[in-house]
């Protein structure tokens, strides 16, 4: 497959939450995956999240006027997606970045992530902002790369989670 087969997007009906919704649960088991030796925390992870809540409002969390959601497509299969919403009138969060095994080492993580912000500065953000697993060093590399950079958390979690949380942050330029 050649990154020039795919097509990034923003999410618009349901048919594209939907699939943004499956990219969500795909990440959530490949997370699962990573942390086998540790299953409490994918799910405590989560469920601070409220994940499962947030799956059934996809479009209200990360649809305008509140945030973006990307998906790239190769035909009529979502590869990989991402989204952002506003936590502040400058600030936004990069949100369920993912990107299938079928379309690893293409490079499509980092388009994604270009296109999420190139969209979030469009809106008016200033500064993006994350956090991850300490495990996902593929992501933290990417957004290393990327000029995010460390931070303290940004955001409460229980301190038993915290110790395997990564925060990062990144101003973006106004058009």
């Amino acid at each position: 497959m050649s990154i020039s087969q795919v097509v990034i997007r923003q999410a618009a009906g349901d048919a594209d939450y939907a699939a943004f919704g499956d990219l969500c649960r795909a990440y959530v088991h490949w997370c699962r995956a990573r942390y086998a030796d540790m299953p409490w925390f994918v799910e405590e992870v989560f469920g601070h999240q409220s994940l499962e809540a947030e799956l059934l409002t996809l479009r209200e969390k990360y649809g305008p006027p509140k945030g973006r959601t990307l998906i790239a497509w190769r035909g009529g299969v979502a590869l990989g997606g991402g989204a952002t919403w506003r936590t502040s009138e400058q600030t936004c969060e990069l949100k369920r970045l993912f990107v299938t095994d079928e379309a690893r080492g293409l490079g499509l993580g980092r388009r994604l992530t270009e296109a999420l912000i190139d969209a979030a500065r469009a809106d008016g953000s200033t500064m993006m902002q994350l956090d991850t697993g300490d495990r996902l060093t593929e992501a933290t590399g990417l957004y290393e790369r990327m000029g995010f950079r460390f931070v303290d958390p940004y955001l409460p979690y229980p301190e038993r989670l915290l110790k395997h949380l990564v925060f990062m942050e990144r101003a973006i330029a106004p058009n």
